[in-house]
């Protein structure tokens, strides 16, 4: 009787497991790698950096925002704002495009390519100051981003460039040596002014209640008591220490005593 050997599948499971390890491992570093892209674009060429093409809003997140809130209303004025001024610099028409993203730029401060933008027009016009101001905000407002102070809108952000968002690093890099070579030093560069728009109804609020303060409690008290004394009943005068009416024939206040004037 002859024995056989029943051969052993155990190194051939081995082996299918070592395979799958391997397949999902490629898989897994394959789509960390892309999510890092996608979140960290490598603007490492200086012309693609420093170019308007990268800005150009992605369509399909653009017809995805519907409804009527206060929020999509937003956004939706933001995006036809930001893309005529896009579409603006295309065409050379630069003083149109600074309009339409400033609009853009008040409809959503914390987007910054916005700032970008309009550091672009401004060098491209010759004014290298305003430029640098702005370089400076879009630095900081990228800075704010990649801390992570930007949750709500961070994703509306990648979504909408679809070149990804370049690294804060790289960006200070090119935009420090773009301000060196018109003598300009970044770190003495004062940031453009950014106004809350929330705050907006809250200031006008103010503003009407301090015009509603001066006219009703300080001024129109005055014109009328300087209408009373100017303007007194027939047959008397008026006490301008005390505002008291007196015949005509004293001579002093019958309130204050005070001489007539």
């Amino acid at each position: 009787m002859h024995n056989r050997s029943v051969p052993c599948r155990k190194p051939l499971a081995r082996s299918r497991y070592r395979y799958l390890h391997i397949y999902f491992s490629t898989i897994l570093i394959f789509s960390t790698l892309l999510i890092t892209g996608t979140r960290a674009g490598a603007y490492v060429d200086e012309n693609r950096f420093f170019s308007y093409k990268r800005f150009f809003l992605n369509q399909s997140v653009m017809g995805s925002i519907s409804g009527n809130g206060e929020t999509q209303k937003s956004l939706n004025r933001f995006m036809v704002s930001f893309m005529d001024g896009v579409y603006a610099i295309s065409g050379g028409e630069l003083q149109k495009a600074k309009k339409d993203l400033l609009i853009a730029r008040n409809s959503w401060p914390e987007y910054f390519a916005t700032d970008f933008l309009l550091a672009l027009i401004y060098e491209d016009q010759g004014d290298h100051g305003m430029a640098a101001r702005y370089y400076k905000s879009y630095l900081n407002k990228l800075k704010d981003f990649y801390d992570g102070k930007h949750r709500i809108s961070e994703t509306m952000i990648l979504n909408f460039m679809p070149h990804g968002v370049e690294e804060y690093d790289t960006a200070h890099r090119l935009v420090r040596k773009r301000l060196d070579h018109y003598g300009i030093s970044l770190d003495k560069v004062r940031p453009v002014f950014t106004f809350p728009v929330f705050l907006l109804p809250i200031l006008l609020g103010t503003g009407a209640a301090a015009v509603y303060i001066l006219v009703f409690h300080w001024l129109r008290p005055r014109l009328k008591r300087r209408h009373w004394i100017k303007n007194p009943p027939e047959g008397f005068w008026v006490c301008r220490n005390c505002d008291t009416a007196n015949p005509e024939l004293s001579k002093e206040c019958g309130e204050c005593g005070r001489p007539r004037v």
